[in-house]
């Protein structure tokens, strides 16, 4: 459910190239519960995707703090990626970093999924995020992701206070070895149009 009230706060900075910091205020509906939201937009990104994105903020999370994404040189916690740098994309193949979001959540109404697959790995995640084009919240034991792996465990938590997500040249990136889908182009969407996809 989209909120339907937003406060934003904008503070632009102009230095070598444009940073826009937006600081979110919400409260959503019918839940009493608020969040306290910072997304980072770099050069070429208009004010208006921030506004766009703000009120759909409060459904995506992202991967936490600290998760391990997959790169030609093993794998790195997202948060130290940066525009620019190479990763292993959804396709299983090198693609370069086009944008990284960063995220600061509510850990007590933050909602993640710790998912292990048959493989040995391990994907966490918020429940919105997709895997293989699939909302984690909607993933069963027993599921198979693209690459063949079958779903062995799910466990949520609580308590996350950043979030990242990664725009590449493809559809995604990978953590452990397991596709995992950008949200950032539908997050985009869903805050443009007000219509979040299932």
């Amino acid at each position: 459910m989209i909120c339907h009230r937003a406060l934003a706060v904008f503070s632009l900075s102009l230095r070598r190239s444009l940073s826009i910091v937006a600081l979110l205020t919400f409260s959503i509906f019918g839940s009493g519960c608020g969040l306290i939201g910072a997304g980072v937009a770099t050069a070429g990104v208009a004010a208006s995707t921030a506004i766009a994105l703000a009120p759909i903020k409060l459904m995506f999370m992202c991967l936490p703090e600290g998760a391990l994404i997959d790169t030609p040189g093993g794998s790195q916690a997202i948060e130290t990626l940066k525009a620019g740098d190479l990763v292993i994309g959804y396709d299983g193949e090198p693609v370069r970093i086009q944008q990284i979001h960063g995220y600061l959540e509510d850990p007590e109404n933050s909602e993640f999924l710790e998912i292990g697959f048959s493989c040995g790995a391990s994907v966490d995640l918020c429940t919105m995020h997709r895997l293989g084009g699939i909302r984690a919240k909607e993933l069963k034991l027993g599921d198979v992701v693209v690459g063949g792996h079958s779903i062995v465990s799910i466990r949520p938590y609580q308590g996350v206070e950043r979030s990242y997500d990664l725009l590449t040249e493809d559809a995604g990136y990978r953590v452990a070895g397991i596709p995992v889908n950008s949200m950032i182009v539908e997050m985009y969407e869903a805050g443009r149009s007000g219509n979040v996809k299932h």
